[in-house]
């Protein structure tokens, strides 16, 4: 299947990225200098200029391992998840490095294998209709099994609008690198929403009444016995798709090792890895999406 670039998302830089310095080639240096000064990471803002492009199948495996940050150990299977994601391109998008020119004299520039790397995915897969897959199976088992034991008060709330036939559920899946900014988000929910629209047009089975989100959250962990700590979004911009929320829980995956792509979490302030799961009603994404618009540029 032909890579397409569907949009350009609006260049931006990365967020500050560690990065090891090359040393100098001085004669002058002495080992240990040159040593001290390899080991010693050093603060680079890396302009760097993204693409939305339609999933295909060389994505696969840089899809898989974005979804990978947000399922970690649990049972879902991945593959098929990310072949659904591949199977139904016309909805969603990677980001990639925009193409740049070749040019032989300049040695600093990424690599060529970079330029076909994923640096973020977002797409929605119909969990109604698609309910006889595996792997939705299990991310339907997932959501359930969490609810049901973190929110048993919303149980049958959130049970019944998951199995309810005729209101048709997506779950919305948006995952990035962490040093990518969350302006580029903007631009993919954009995308999205016209993706949708243009499929409903078409009367195909992506009219939904709600999406439901996993969210990559965190909180500080055995700072205050006395109240909860704040709940912090690994996306941003998900913190106001939260609110716009009409149905929330939170549960722990600190047994399993949260890794992140990208970057790292800093060892000094651990963090308890949580997910949020969130549903949100049709209607309110667009109006989340102005509010996050609205945020990203005051910012």
């Amino acid at each position: 299947m032909a890579s397409k670039k569907k949009r350009v998302a609006e260049p931006m830089s990365t967020d500050t990225l560690e990065s090891d310095s090359n040393g100098s080639s001085d004669d002058d240096y002495d080992e240990d200098e040159m040593d001290d000064e390899n080991s010693s990471p050093i603060n680079e803002e890396v302009q760097v200029e993204f693409e939305a492009r339609m999933l295909d199948d060389s994505d696969f495996h840089g899809v898989k391992t974005l979804l990978q940050q947000v399922f970690l150990k649990a049972n879902v299977n991945l593959s098929e998840l990310t072949n659904t994601l591949i199977s139904q391109n016309f909805i969603g998008c990677v980001i990639k490095q925009m193409d740049v020119p070749d040019d032989d004299d300049d040695d600093d520039g990424m690599d060529d294998d970079d330029s076909d790397a994923v640096f973020g995915v977002m797409s929605v897969v119909n969990i109604t209709e698609k309910k006889d897959l595996e792997c939705v199976q299990q991310v339907r088992s997932l959501l359930l099994d969490n609810c049901k034991a973190c929110a048993k008060e919303k149980m049958s709330r959130f049970s019944d609008m998951l199995h309810d036939s005729d209101q048709h559920v997506g779950l919305l899946l948006s995952e990035r690198y962490l040093n990518i900014p969350p302006q580029i988000s903007v631009p993919m929910y954009d995308s999205l929403i016209k993706d949708i629209e243009k499929c409903q047009r078409k009367q195909m089975k992506y009219t939904f009444a709600r999406y439901v989100m996993i969210s990559k959250t965190y909180r500080m962990k055995g700072v205050s016995k006395q109240k909860e700590e704040p709940i912090i979004f690994s996306n941003s911009e998900e913190e106001l798709l939260h609110e716009a929320s009409e149905l929330s829980f939170t549960y722990s995956v600190e047994g399993d090792r949260d890794t992140v792509v990208g970057g790292k979490w800093d060892s000094d302030n651990p963090m308890e890895a949580l997910r949020t799961v969130m549903v949100i009603p049709a209607d309110q994404l667009s109006v989340a999406l102005t509010r996050i618009k609205a945020e990203l540029a005051s910012t």
